[in-house]
């Protein structure tokens, strides 16, 4: 599998990012997850879906974990950015929304 073919088959992306997000991005091995480097793939996601990086996160295990959605929150993909540069799609889908944490109270709270 590579990336183009999932860009083209977004109804795969739901079963693939459940399968990968089982597995650690750093453990898995490039034929289970498709790379390529990181402006490629973005520059990708926003000509054909309109997705710009909405969330950045640095995982312990040294890899940045990027959310891109689109505008309209229509569609989503989540990136697993290697210190290299190499970008693995973990998980694609759709209704993107925010959710404001100060409105919400946390599980436990008794609020």
């Amino acid at each position: 599998m590579n990336f183009a073919s999932v860009l083209s088959s977004r109804a795969a992306g739901p079963i693939l990012g459940l399968a990968l997000l089982a597995v650690p991005a750093a453990a898995q091995a490039p034929q289970q997850s498709p790379c390529a480097p990181y402006e490629i793939i973005a520059a990708s996601l926003n000509e054909r879906y309109h997705e710009a990086p909405v969330a950045r996160m640095l995982a312990d295990q040294g890899f940045v974990i990027e959310v891109l959605a689109s505008a309209d929150g229509a569609t989503f993909t989540v990136l697993g950015v290697q210190p290299n540069g190499t970008a693995c799609l973990l998980a694609t889908g759709s209704g993107f929304a925010f959710v404001n944490a100060a409105a919400t109270p946390a599980p436990g709270t008794g609020a």
